[in-house]
């Protein structure tokens, strides 16, 4: 295609007529961008970021409508733990009761407050959970231990030293039996068994997804907490995550899922404040840097920044709101948006140094640059309208407002720095020159008048395409798709696993988070895992038998810990059948003690306490569901104002749910739960146990399973947007050249640099995970520029290194802002930004690479091609139309 083609008359006229009237009217334009502008920034001023996670998930999936479900029943999924930690075991208590009455005042913030449970009810009835075997044997310990003491206590016996006297020692049984679940039946309080840690587990009245009503909570909690700690006589409460309190000071901490979901989200929004910072001054450093002038940095980032307000103003008129993810939509668009005012204002450079007229440049700069940034926008814009396929509304709105963010912000900067340049043009002609400089068309040939070329273009591309290809081969996971193992790995070791996946969230969140530190040591000293998951069933009967179905059956679950129901404080039948037999036997021979002489007074004034609780233990009888006391039921039962009645079972993990790959694998085992059992047996007087049985499925509810679907969409959606990006990018490209050959080489950065991005992320011992992989289809989308810019100057008829000369410095300029936006996550204390913005950079820095050597090699090799043909037979190769100007037939 030689630049003859590229005239006003084969060129779009509608482009060419539009060109002119930016030239004629520019003061017109300017005043209408105003307008918009001040409608725009009042728009994004109205616009809030809805902190709401559970919104972002679409809201006809089965895991959104059961958490629903539960947080109907019981408030909310999950709860907002305070831990107390104390030396002072009476000093925690007290105030824990003062805490909690506080918070039980809070009616406006505080649902529920569990902190301690009395244990009296348990511990009489014990005897009746216990196996009946260990029964026995505690039996006959207790017993030969009181005959002893009777025969010892006899006047008439003598002691010939020939026997010892009996030590009872029952700590064995003691320790077996000395919880239900997990909870400790020793004590009344949610104290670990160290006696340091005291729990409060604090229902909001909201969800845990509602991140934005936490914050505002828990900064009011603090506030009160300082309040108690300065009245006399109280504790001294201190907020510290490391540190052991005395009598005098308690140490205090927030954790649960509450606390979490608010300390990543916030995590991320805090990094992102100095990282919008680092990253603007980054990039007005570099186009400072490649137009060593202000006028142009000026024009370029107030265009940038024009066109990220219009999106936003346009984000309030279509969505109305931003959400956690949206909410960087912002400092994405201006890394990414400024490079059309950069290629712009280069090329405008490029036509007022061929000499042309002020109004003539910036018309011809609009239309000649203007069709690669067009496609370049349209194809960018599309590769994140690819995002609104995901499920995740998160993914899905990101994708598009910013795809519409990048076509709006395209045409805003080839209007704003079109329309400022002429109207300062039409004050003195002189001025646009003046303000942005000029750049004379590269020579064509040398002093010798040899045309410059690359040099041994096929050497270039030879080595080039073998250092690639090695760097892409260590992408390639030789050993295997199994997971590379955890810690560091050797050089070696990396190549041998490839660039892998990291399911670990851990390695998202920012190091040391205080909320999840606190979450680990509760795992250790309470050795509870984190807040558990709920099953709905409408009654008694279909409790009872997802509890039989899920203890009954622990090898089918692996990944449970623990099932707490309503039915974990009733005896198993059978047993306690069992052992009231062996209590009304133990009772006759107590009887038979009594007669021949024993007292509990006979016994040692510390076990006198003891003995006459163990004589109310001997009444125990076996008791079904309907005897468990109210304050236990409560725990399981639905909230008197819940449309949802019925009961909750409530399960635990015994796997790290920070864990991708364990967290799914927990899920799935709970998400549909094979259940028989018997209708009518709790609500029904005359209950026939012949009844048949009934069967069905029920579902886990809670964050597991939205997290867990969430991941397996992001898995998914990574995949799919690819591959759907790669697609429109060729469909594209095809379009725009309507060859192959050149459609192929169009997009050889792109392909090649996002291979080399991978291998070198397995040979940096980098890896992707749930945040970075979204950076794929984003790359994929703005490394498209490169070879875009470079093949439509190339295809005016200059020569490759005259195209390299020509765009390549706005090529790499643009390309380093990105850089630039991309690395000021780099400062981020959030690591899964961190590893997005460690991604972005190598990919476009790869992108850039293979531009400039084997895009630059591939175009020499046509380039030759073009001239042999244009050639006579013969003769002097000619140089090829349009050489030394730019728009030649403009």
């Amino acid at each position: 295609m030689s630049g003859a083609s590229r005239n006003p008359n084969s060129h779009s006229r509608l482009a060419y007529a539009f060109a002119e009237l930016l030239v004629r009217k520019p003061g017109t334009i300017l005043v209408v961008m105003l307008t918009l502008l001040a409608l725009s920034t009042w728009a994004t001023l109205q616009l809030r970021i809805n902190s709401n996670q559970l919104d972002l998930i679409s809201q006809d999936l089965q895991e959104v409508k059961d958490v629903k479900q539960v947080i109907d029943m019981v408030g909310g999924s999950g709860f907002l733990m305070l831990a107390m930690r104390s030396s002072d075991e009476a000093a925690m208590k007290k105030t824990a009761d003062d805490i909690a009455g506080m918070l039980q005042a809070d009616k406006e913030n505080v649902r529920t407050v569990s902190y301690k449970l009395p244990v009296e009810f348990i511990q009489q009835n014990m005897v009746l959970f216990v196996k009946t075997e260990d029964l026995v044997e505690g039996k006959r310990r207790i017993m030969a231990f009181l005959e002893d003491k009777l025969r010892r206590s006899n006047p008439f016996y003598i002691d010939m030293g020939a026997t010892k006297p009996v030590e009872l020692n029952l700590q064995d049984l003691v320790d077996k039996y000395s919880s239900v679940g997990k909870k400790s039946i020793r004590d009344d309080y949610n104290i670990s068994n160290d006696k340091k840690m005291l729990l409060i587990l604090i229902k909001p009245m909201w969800d845990t997804t509602e991140i934005g009503k936490t914050k505002e909570y828990l900064d009011k909690l603090n506030g009160d907490l300082a309040a108690y700690s300065a009245k006399p006589g109280n504790a001294k409460l201190v907020e510290d995550y490391q540190k052991m309190g005395d009598g005098q000071t308690i140490a205090y901490g927030y954790t649960g899922s509450y606390k979490t979901t608010v300390d990543d989200s916030f995590a991320i929004e805090e990094s992102l404040q100095p990282v919008t910072i680092i990253a603007l001054l980054s990039i007005f450093g570099i186009t400072i840097v490649f137009f060593r002038k202000l006028a142009p940095t000026f024009i370029v980032v107030s265009g940038t920044v024009i066109g990220t307000l219009y999106t936003l103003g346009f984000t309030y008129v279509t969505i109305g709101e931003l959400n956690m993810i949206t909410s960087i939509l912002g400092g994405i668009l201006m890394g990414f948006g400024i490079d059309y005012g950069i290629h712009f204002t280069f090329r405008t450079r490029l036509e007022l140094g061929a000499g042309k007229p002020y109004d003539v440049a910036i018309r011809d700069a609009f239309v000649n640059a203007g069709r690669p940034a067009l496609v370049s926008a349209v194809v960018t814009g599309g590769s994140f309208f690819v995002l609104m396929v995901s499920e995740f509304r998160g993914f899905s709105q990101f994708g598009f407002l910013a795809g519409c963010g990048t076509l709006i912000l395209g045409f805003t900067l080839f209007l704003w720095s079109a329309s400022l340049l002429a109207l300062v043009g039409r004050i003195n002609p002189e001025w646009p020159k003046k303000l942005i400089g000029e750049m004379k068309p590269p020579p064509v040939n040398s002093a010798q008048g040899q045309e410059l070329r690359i040099p041994r273009p096929g050497l270039v591309l030879g080595v080039s395409t073998a250092i690639v290809a090695l760097i892409c081969a260590a992408a390639v996971p030789w050993a295997g798709t199994g997971e590379p193992p955890e810690g560091k790995l050797g050089f070696l070791d990396r190549v041998k696993h490839g660039v892998g996946f990291n399911y670990n969230t851990r390695a998202l969140i920012p190091d040391g988070m205080s909320s999840v530190l606190l979450q680990d040591e509760i795992n250790v000293r309470f050795n509870i895992s984190s807040d558990p998951m709920a099953v709905y069933t409408r009654d008694l009967d279909e409790a009872e038998g997802v509890y039989r179905e899920l203890t009954q059956n622990a090898h089918k679950y692996p990944s449970i810990d623990q099932v707490v129901s309503i039915f974990t404080f009733v005896p198993p039948a059978q047993t306690a059948q069992a052992n009231e037999k062996v209590l009304i036997q133990w009772k006759e021979e107590m009887k038979n003690l009594e007669a021949r002489g024993f007292s509990i007074a006979a016994l040692p004034p510390e076990m006198q306490e003891k003995a006459e609780f163990f004589m109310k233990v001997l009444d125990a009888k076996p008791f079904d569901v309907h005897g468990v006391p109210a304050n236990y039921k409560s725990q399981f039962e639905n909230l008197p104002t819940a449309q949802n009645k019925g009961y909750l079972t409530f399960i635990y993990s015994s796997v790290d749910l920070f864990d991708g790959q364990k967290m799914m694998q927990f899920a799935d085992e709970t998400r549909d739960i094979p259940v028989t059992y018997y209708p009518g047996r709790y609500d029904k007087n005359d209950f026939d146990p012949a009844t048949p049985t009934a069967q069905k499925e029920f579902r886990a509810a809670g964050a597991t399973q939205l997290y867990a679907k969430l991941a397996r969409i992001v898995l998914w959606d990574g995949k799919v947007t690819v591959v759907l990006t790669a697609l429109w990018i060729l469909a594209m490209h095809f379009l725009d050249f309507r060859n192959v050959k050149l459609a192929l080489a169009s997009v050889i950065p792109l392909g090649v640099g996002v291979a080399m991005m991978l291998g070198i992320m397995s040979l940096t011992g980098l890896r992707l995970n749930f945040m970075n992989i979204i950076i794929l289809p984003i790359l994929l989308g703005f490394g498209v520029s490169h070879g875009l810019y470079l093949l439509h100057r190339f295809l005016e008829g200059t020569s490759p290194l005259v195209a390299l000369r020509s765009v390549g410095a706005a090529v790499a300029s643009s390309t380093l802002t990105a850089v630039a936006g991309f690395a000021a996550l780099l400062a981020a204390a959030h690591n899964g930004l961190r590893s997005m913005g460690m991604v972005a950079c190598i990919g476009l820095i790869t992108t850039l690479v293979v531009s400039f050597t084997v895009l630059a090699a591939v175009m020499q090799l046509m380039h030759d091609r073009r001239s042999r043909e244009s050639t006579p037979e013969g003769g002097l190769p000619q140089a090829p139309a349009g050489e030394g100007d730019s728009t030649r037939a403009a």
